[in-house]
């Protein structure tokens, strides 16, 4: 091997550099570098964008104004939220206060208040919207804990946290954004590090807890990468166990109530992964997530009523994420509906309201929506409608399934009616939960002998179906549904009955014009057992023979039975059964009785019209 020959002049180089460390050194040493305070150059991590980057970006915001420019209805919606942010101020900062056992409603009235204040200082830049968020989160900050007992409320807590201390970031005070930030680990997200037992959860809670711990750490992932990194792993391997409830049509079978709760946080979970990962994990094209968008939109009738099977109630939700979903199909007319809510000041007290206007879909030449909608799921349904544009159009919608899911009711076979304006067949919705928890009813106890079923909404003697005698239905049962061409869907009753009851009941509903005819057909019953068939509804009633004339805001419908001899009653539900049961103001039932035959058969069919 040669040995190398040194690089002329490379001695002399060498004590250049030498020298010029040197006094590099001593220079370091006169004026050392300054040592930031706590969060005052706040680290930038190398996967996320700066904020804000939960839900919108800073291009997103920026466009918001051209946007409204070109759509009255979104300018309106933009103009009513900034005009409640005003009238809002002067409210004192929420309380830690519970409901029973649940902090919920305050985690609710928290995001509400927080998202819209945010909202309003980054779209008008006044610091009194700003002050007043601040002064809230803080205070929400400033709480012992938030709940953990009852998870959802941690959830909502943190997803409310979470969005405003990213919207507000850059204006936040350093000392401010060290309290909220540690709000948001210690309270929230640190306890899901490696996941939560409620992440698993099939139902609304797994959508609810996932998304709020997801936006959690998001928020401060340049400030706790590892617990981050853990809390988003665990968090994706759970994240599509909830999503099962979607299929295969999206029919949500917590019902269309529920379907705006858990949808709110699945849309939110997905807005948020893009925004800040350019990832969404799949989870959008997860089957029957985006059709129940569908879903949501018929189960809304032309007079503005929902099909409010489930625990849910009748007055329509201004359904945040249906203004996600129909952006992300490109099919603007799923908000129509909306449209008119927003002109007539609906729906704004919506606590996610201010996400509708970031979520807007652009207008475009909608496409005729379908009149008739059916699927299949855990609680299948078919719903038919003559008129999308005629508030005063039929509609008539009819369920299958029952009590063995999530939030049901014993409720299989159970229709409405909505004709010329007016809800004639309607269901009484649900009954708020503290009212029962708090007079020991053990209300999420499923199993037939549950005192859940002991409550009069909740149980088939409130619905609009058939019933055994005085029997529950059997909890475990669930009603099939299947379409017989458009306009007619057969349900097969007979798996709500308890073992024995009954050998088959069918029911089935055809929709022809203006007018809906039901159909039921008993076999294998006991001789003698008396079969109730029972519609409850607002309208006055008058019975003449076979037939009942309804009448209600001026208006008429006709119902007429035949088949096996009946007897018609007009039975008044307006008063609590029993002491746990709330009042059903103007309330009662058309009901038709009679006993099986003595081979056991029995059979009726009605006709609802206005001629």
């Amino acid at each position: 091997m040669t040995k190398s020959t040194p690089w002329p002049g490379a001695r002399h180089l060498l004590t250049k550099l030498t020298l010029l460390c040197g006094v590099l050194l001593l220079a370091a040493c006169a004026n050392p570098p300054t040592v930031p305070a706590p969060d005052a150059t706040p680290k930038t991590s190398a996967t996320l964008p700066d904020h804000p980057r939960l839900i919108a970006s800073r291009a997103d915001w920026q466009q918001l104004a051209t946007r409204r420019a070109s759509d009255p209805d979104l300018n309106r919606l933009v103009e009513l939220l900034l005009e409640r942010a005003r009238a809002d101020l002067k409210r004192e900062p929420v309380e830690r206060k519970l409901q029973g056992r649940r902090l919920l409603e305050v985690s609710r009235e928290f995001i509400r208040r927080s998202l819209l204040w945010s909202f309003a200082y980054r779209v008008t830049g006044e610091r009194v919207f700003l002050d007043r968020a601040r002064r809230e989160m803080l205070a929400v900050s400033a709480f012992p804990d938030w709940n953990p007992s009852h998870y959802l409320d941690v959830a909502e807590m943190t997803a409310g946290l979470a969005i405003s201390y990213d919207w507000l970031y850059h204006d936040l005070a350093p000392e401010d954004r060290n309290t909220l930030r540690r709000a948001l680990v210690d309270k929230g997200i640190a306890q899901a590090r490696n996941g939560h037992k409620t992440f698993t959860m099939t139902n609304n809670w797994g959508q609810v807890c996932i998304g709020g711990m997801v936006l959690g750490a998001l928020a401060v992932e340049e400030d706790e990468p590892e617990l981050a990194r853990d809390l988003l792993a665990a968090a994706k391997k759970s994240s599509f166990i909830a999503l099962d409830a979607y299929q295969p049509d999206g029919i949500y079978p917590e019902g269309p109530g529920y379907w705006t709760y858990g949808t709110s946080y699945e849309t939110l979970l997905i807005a948020a992964l893009r925004s800040s990962l350019h990832t969404d994990w799949g989870l959008l094209d997860a089957p029957g997530l985006k059709r129940s968008a569908e879903f949501f939109t018929h189960a809304v009738s032309p007079s503005g009523r929902q099909f409010n099977f489930a625990d849910g109630n009748e007055g329509q939700e201004i359904g945040t994420p249906l203004f996600y979903l129909a952006r992300e199909l490109n099919q603007p007319a799923l908000i129509d509906a909306k449209r008119s809510m927003i002109r007539n000041k609906q729906g704004l007290n919506e606590r996610f309201a201010p996400l509708i206007a970031l979520w807007w879909p652009d207008a475009a030449k909608a496409q005729a929506a379908p009149l008739h909608f059916s699927g299949q799921g855990p609680q299948p349904v078919a719903i038919w409608r003559s008129s999308w544009n005629d508030a005063n159009a039929l509609y008539f919608a009819i369920k299958g399934g029952g009590a063995n899911h999530n939030h049901a009711h014993m409720d299989g076979g159970s229709f409405i009616l909505d004709l010329d304006g007016v809800r004639w067949a309607k269901d009484l919705g649900m009954q708020d939960y503290n009212s029962l928890e708090s007079r020991g009813i053990d209300l999420w106890n499923m199993k037939q002998a549950s005192p859940r079923w002991n409550v009069f909404r909740l149980g088939n003697a409130a619905h609009n179906t058939l019933s055994l005698d005085t029997s529950p239905h059997n909890a475990l049962g669930m009603a099939t549904l299947r379409m017989q061409g458009d306009n007619e869907a057969q349900l097969d009753l007979s798996p709500i009955f308890l073992p024995g009851q009954l050998k088959q009941a069918t029911r089935t509903a055809r929709v022809e014009g203006q007018s809906v005819s039901l159909s039921d057909a008993v076999t294998g019953a006991k001789p003698g057992n008396e079969i109730r068939w029972a519609m409850t509804t607002e309208a006055a009633i008058t019975l003449n023979g076979n037939e009942a004339t309804l009448k209600q805001t001026g208006k008429t419908l006709h119902v007429r039975f035949a088949g096996t001899p009946v007897t018609l009653e007009v039975v008044d539900i307006s008063k609590p059964r029993a002491d746990f049961d709330l009042p059903n103001p103007n309330a009662r039932q058309l009901v038709a009785r009679a006993p099986a035959g003595a081979n056991g058969n029995w059979n009726l069919s009605v006709r609802f019209s206005q001629e």
